[in-house]
């Protein structure tokens, strides 16, 4: 995709993501690993599997960590899952009991990703 139809899909959220509102820098689309904070890629509105257009008109900008969660889910399943997200977060900064269990299975999950992406690897 050209530079100037990614700054016009990018233009029409003023830069942030079109799921949560962080702001995403243009030059940092993609990611490759470690923190994504910033970095943004071309989310289909309606997915092309779903009979989503190709067009730019199906297209938002929508932070990495959003588009990665969102997978095959739907406006109101993600809605869902960053409500869910935010008392968890919100939880895990208070320390209650309940935040430090959600931080001990994130943790848990993301070494379990971490070990499948290995054996994808090896």
């Amino acid at each position: 995709m050209s530079e100037g139809r990614l700054r016009a899909i990018w233009r029409r959220t003023g830069g942030h993501c079109h799921f949560c509102g962080d702001r995403v820098q243009f030059a940092r689309r993609g990611w490759r690993s470690g923190d994504p904070a910033g970095y943004w890629e071309v989310d289909h509105v309606i997915q092309q599997a779903r009979g989503g257009e190709k067009g730019d008109e199906n297209c938002l900008p929508a932070c990495t960590r959003c588009n990665r969660l969102r997978w095959h889910r739907r406006g109101r399943a993600v809605r869902e899952l960053l409500f869910l997200g935010l008392i968890a977060r919100k939880e895990i900064r208070r320390d209650s009991a309940v935040g430090s269990a959600i931080a001990k299975l994130s943790a848990k999950r993301l070494a379990q990703n971490e070990r499948r992406r290995k054996l994808k690897k090896g």
